[in-house]
Parts: C-alpha cells; structure tokens; sequence
C-alpha cells in the first residue's frame, strides 16, 4: 500500500503547528476589531458639515480658492511638480490596486484560501460607491480654475457640474478626492494582509505617509480643491473601518466553501474576474456594460459548476467500500429451503 505525499507532509506538520505561530499557516487580517461606532458617526457627521460648507460661497471655498491660486504659482517649479506628480500615484488605483492585489495573492497562494482575495474585493468595491458620490455632488475639478470662474463665479461649489473644470476628463468631478479614499483604504488593506509579518515601524508608515503624500501633492498639482481631501480621507477611515469589523478569517462562506481550500487553479480564476472587473470601469460605455454583465455570470456558472463537481465527488466516494471493508458475503441458503 503506498501512502500520499500529502498524507506524509501531514503526518510531519500537524504536531509541529502547536510550536509554530498560526499565522505560519493560516491567513488572518491584522488589526484589532474597532469596539465602537462613536468614531465613525463623528467622521461621517464631519464629511456632511465638509460637503455643506462648499454648497455655497462660505469661508471653506474662499480658503480653497486662495490655496488654488498659490499652487497655479507654485508650479513654475519644474522639479518639485514632478516629485509632486511621483507622489501623487500614492492614491492612484491603478498602481496601488495592483500592488495591493498582488499582496492579496500572495496571502490566498500562501494559506491556499481565497478570503485574502474576498477581504480585497468587497472592500474594493466600495470604492465604486465613491465615484458614484463624486459624480451625484458635481463639484467641478480644480484644473481650469480661471475658466471656472466663468461659469460659477461663487466658487467651486457642489452640483455646479462644469465639464470643462475636468482637465480634459468628461464629466470628472471633485469631491470627495478619490485618491484621498485610496491612500486610507487601499494601504490599510496592505496592513491588514501582511501587518503580521512586517515590523511596526513598517505598519505605521504605511499608514500615515501615503495620506500625507497624497494631500500634499494634489494640493501643489491643483489636482483638487482643499476640502476634497479631508473628505476623502474621513471616507476612506470609515471604509477601513467597517472592514476590521469582518472576521473575514472565520466568516461562513457559504457557497463559496466549495472552493475551500482553495487550488492554484481557483486563485488564478479568480484574480482573471478580479482584474476584469477591476478593468470594467476603464471601458467605453457599451462594452463597460457588457463586461460588467459577462463577468458576474461566468463567475455564477463557474460556481454552480464547482458545487456540481463537488457533490458529484462526493457521491463517488459515498459509494465506494471503505479501506477495511470486506467484500459482501452472499448469505447461505437456510436449512428450510433446503428441504423445500
């Protein structure tokens, strides 16, 4: 009888985990649970008196208008706009999505679960509920300031919707600063993933110096105004928040227990839906659309076809006799029927 190798690797690790830190083996987010909500009220109750005071011509829109001024000077130099510009991609989805993602990767590879990559994508997803704010408010970008003026000489107010305050992007509006909510999120997802295996000093400069890059440089760029970053960053608390609150080591999964433990080849199809949604936002509107329906039910068919595999497995090995099970043994005739 030859035995697995999985079986030996077994035989060998499982007596030697109660020597080894479970987080060895066992993924689980870092932080702990936030153990009240008075926080959160407060931040949110700010972000509304933020988005009241630049609804009209209050004191918050002069300071960001005089502080827009000072940058459109500052920019003459050359060298401090391109560290400027370095800085800004702190906040920018693109690269830190990706690198978060590739994080997250790595901690479903390394624990074979896929709820690093669930922590990721709901978390993720709320970031699609900021761009949706961002374009109800329609407070006009800070790129064209002047010809701003034009149009809403009161200010950069909210749902003065001027398409031409976008720098060349249709329809960009500017408050919340989206790069903002990234820079608290995004980088707070990173030490949620790894905050085991990195120092301290580590965990706290990823959390305080991306935000503190990202304000600075958006402020000297023009980028935004100076309220859409406080906006953003309260936002952004409040997101990473309500995501230390899931124990999203031990939450049920439900259907998705099926892919758990999670393969390589179940890691790899998710990252493929994870990035095409994650791509879906960049399209033009029609294809967008189609993506955004195709996706969801590929991975619905892809579900369903698991669950159906799995039980059929199981079915398999119900019927199967067990290792030290004898063959049936046909019963003797009776010694009644033998006289029958």
């Amino acid at each position: 009888m030859t035995v697995h190798d999985d079986a030996v690797v077994r035989q060998i690790i499982t007596p030697l985990r109660r020597y080894i830190p479970v987080g060895w083996f066992d993924w689980e987010p870092y932080g702990k649970r936030p153990k009240s909500w008075w926080p959160d009220l407060f931040m949110f109750l700010g972000f509304l008196a933020l988005a009241y005071l630049v609804t009209y011509r209050s004191w918050l829109v002069e300071l960001d208008w005089a502080i827009r001024v000072w940058a459109a000077d500052a920019n003459d130099v050359e060298w401090l706009a391109d560290l400027a510009k370095a800085g800004a991609e702190f906040g920018q989805a693109r690269t830190v999505a990706t690198v978060t993602l590739l994080i997250a990767i790595w901690c479903a590879l390394r624990s074979r679960s896929i709820r690093p990559l669930l922590m990721y994508v709901i978390s993720f997803i709320t970031l699609a509920s900021i761009l949706g704010l961002k374009h109800l408010l329609g407070r006009p970008l800070s790129h064209h300031p002047f010809a701003l003026e034009k149009v809403s000489p009161e200010g950069p107010l909210l749902f003065t919707y001027f398409s031409e305050g976008g720098g060349g992007i249709p329809d960009a509006t500017a408050f919340p600063s989206g790069h903002a909510v990234n820079s608290i999120l995004l980088f707070g997802l990173i030490v949620m993933l790894i905050g085991h295996i990195i120092p301290a000093w580590a965990r706290w400069t990823l959390l305080i110096a991306p935000p503190v890059i990202v304000f600075c440089s958006q402020l000297f760029l023009g980028q935004h105004w100076f309220s859409d970053e406080p906006a953003g960053f309260l936002l952004g608390l409040i997101i990473i928040r309500s995501a230390k609150r899931v124990p999203w080591h031990t939450i049920p999964l439900g259907p998705l227990s099926v892919f758990d433990p999670a393969t390589r080849r179940t890691i790899l199809i998710s990252v493929l839906l994870i990035v095409g949604v994650m791509i879906t936002p960049t399209l033009h509107l029609i294809p967008g659309l189609i993506a955004a329906a195709v996706l969801p039910t590929l991975g619905l068919i892809w579900l369903w076809a698991s669950i159906k595999a799995k039980q059929h497995r199981e079915a398999l090995e119900a019927e199967e006799p067990g290792p030290e099970g004898d063959p049936e043994i046909p019963s003797q005739p009776s010694d009644t029927s033998r006289r029958a």
